[in-house]
């Protein structure tokens, strides 16, 4: 059995261009320039991935170090599949959740 980690955001709420951002991303390809359209527009993720662990220790460990950034008000630092690192203001933090998972390669 796996254990996923997943950060959840304080909802940002709105922000001055949101809405012109959203009708130019809903614009039909035609009037849309740029092969990207739409890649950074749009609503926040709610939640994050920190990592699938192998084991419950694993996982908790991952819970413990979370926990000592956010306490030291530092920022937490997740890496994404696309090798991109993400650093998370620990005032962005609402709650972290750990869950077993079951993963194709677990059945």
């Amino acid at each position: 059995m796996a254990y996923s980690v997943m950060v959840w955001l304080v909802n940002p709420g709105e922000y001055a261009q949101q809405e012109s951002e959203e009708d130019w991303a809903s614009a039909g390809r035609d009037e849309a320039p740029g092969g990207a359209t739409g890649s950074n527009v749009g609503y926040a993720l709610p939640r994050m991935r920190y990592g699938v662990y192998e084991s419950q220790e694993d996982a908790e460990g991952a819970l413990t170090e979370i926990s000592d950034a956010l306490q030291q008000n530092r920022p937490l630092r997740i890496s994404s599949q696309a090798s991109r690192q993400w650093l998370l203001p620990a005032d962005r933090v609402h709650y972290v959740v750990c869950e077993e998972v079951t993963r194709p390669k677990d059945q």
